[in-house]
């Protein structure tokens, strides 16, 4: 299972958010081996980030994640710096390589 969040950073507050989304990610990677954390800038439009995560053991792993105090602390932070964020969650059809 992968994760993807497509996030709308209001004007100005790109770095930070930069910073912010990437200290989150490196603190999960440390308690989640295994998981690769992918942050992209649109760049024709500064503002728009894509962020896609994974491989997950499951869903249930992902919801473990997601209720950790300090990942949602970490949103609550990072909801400051944006204007929008749209969060699915993924199961792999296909891979080539």
């Amino acid at each position: 299972m992968y994760t993807s969040a497509r996030w709308t950073v209001k004007e100005g507050n790109e770095d930070a958010f930069a910073r912010r989304w990437q200290a989150s990610a490196d603190q999960v990677a440390l308690e989640h081996p295994g998981i690769t954390f992918r942050l992209l800038r649109d760049t024709s439009t500064p503002q728009r980030f894509v962020s896609v995560d994974g491989p997950w053991r499951g869903q249930e792993q992902i919801d473990a994640v997601r209720e950790l105090p300090s990942f949602q602390e970490a949103m609550t932070e990072i909801e400051g710096l944006v204007d929008s964020v749209e969060v699915s969650t993924y199961e792999l059809v296909v891979e080539i390589s």
